[in-house]
């Protein structure tokens, strides 16, 4: 009896063993085409001087739909997340409206409520549900929470309800209210959001803190490179340089210290709501 029991756990021993190892090659092999095809796009919009719509769906729309389609992402996941991006977009693009701190240079001249244009809030949308298939699937488990539709979808709707809800008071009815550096307090905004959520998990631990910190610097990379390809071909213009921190060059084009902060706090920001409210907590 004893040396069956010996037996069964040497057995589970070796599959864990061959279980981590086929995980690692997956991993590799899913890093490696990342690269090879962020690498031949990056070429090819530059080349052809493509607008903020082909560049978003090249580099955001169809890894996302490879994840999702590769993970078996749930639609009410898709929804939520998407609902999420809303409200980022419309945080960022608000204040940057009423503050002056970019424009964004979409085909079409109608923008949405008069502050963005449609292809921008599909631009960030985009990014935000690639953000979190990109956790899920190469830096999670893989495997959605089955939670209800009520608990994923409702949080996320309240978030982008309530950011709209803000910019709104704040451009109609507190418009003489201006405060200074407001990129930086966007991003403190984000930062500050996601440590809370971290601090009221009660069953935080570091493993998860450290996950989210290397998602940070690896999604900060396909991030970087819509940035400087939006600023090359002209999809998003700096102008306000005194209400940034700083302006620094990046690869030969003149962008706000801000923008560099925000490619790695907005996958910080993604990752922890997503765990947090959306998947396991784990």
């Amino acid at each position: 009896m004893i040396l069956l029991t010996k037996a069964r756990k040497s057995s589970i021993s070796v599959l864990l063993f061959w279980y981590n190892i086929s995980n690692m090659h997956r991993t590799v092999l899913l890093f490696s085409i990342l690269a090879l095809y962020y690498g031949l796009s990056t070429v090819g919009l530059s080349m052809f001087d493509a607008g903020m719509l082909a560049s978003t769906l090249v580099l955001f729309g169809v890894p996302a739909l490879a994840f999702a389609r590769f993970s078996m992402a749930p639609p009410l996941v898709l929804v939520s997340i998407t609902m999420l991006g809303a409200g980022v977009a419309f945080l960022l693009e608000g204040i940057a409206h009423m503050y002056g701190l970019w424009y964004s240079m979409g085909i079409l001249e109608s923008r949405l409520f008069g502050i963005m244009p449609l292809e921008m809030l599909l631009a960030i949308v985009m990014q935000v549900l690639f953000l979190g298939l990109l956790y899920e699937v190469l830096f999670d488990d893989g495997v959605y929470t089955p939670r209800s539709a009520w608990q994923r979808i409702g949080f996320f709707a309240v978030f982008a309800v309530a950011v709209v809800m803000l910019i709104g008071i704040h451009r109609y009815i507190a418009n003489d209210f201006f405060l200074s550096y407001s990129y930086m307090w966007i991003i403190g905004i984000l930062v500050s959001s996601a440590l809370t959520a971290l601090v009221l998990h009660k069953d935080l631990s570091i493993q998860f803190f450290d996950r989210a910190i290397d998602f940070s610097l690896i999604a900060a990379i396909p991030l970087a490179i819509y940035l400087w390809l939006s600023v090359a071909n002209v999809h998003k213009v700096f102008a306000h340089t005194t209400e940034y921190v700083a302006v620094v060059s990046f690869y030969g084009q003149k962008i706000p210290l801000e923008e560099i902060v925000l490619l790695f706090a907005l996958p910080f920001f993604v990752a922890t709501i997503y765990e947090m409210y959306l998947d396991d907590g784990q």
